[in-house]
């Protein structure tokens, strides 16, 4: 069953599902991400993710919730 994400929610890398690409070495994945409007259309399985270190659409079963406590 694939996560649903909006636009607001936290996010950060699923390490049992990511699946790294080039866009890894400026920052993709690292952090906490936040899930933003696309600049279009999505499938559901798709989201557009800023991280600190930029913009990318991601598969949402690579990601999963940020936890709430930043110490987690």
């Amino acid at each position: 069953m694939e996560l649903a994400f909006r636009a607001g929610d936290l996010v950060v890398k699923n390490p049992a599902t990511w699946r790294p690409n080039d866009f890894d070495s400026w920052g993709r994945g690292q952090g906490i991400g936040v899930v933003v409007e696309p600049p279009y259309p999505l499938d559901s399985t798709e989201v557009d993710v800023r991280w600190p270190g930029g913009r990318c659409f991601e598969a949402t079963s690579g990601l999963m919730a940020a936890p709430r406590d930043p110490m987690t």
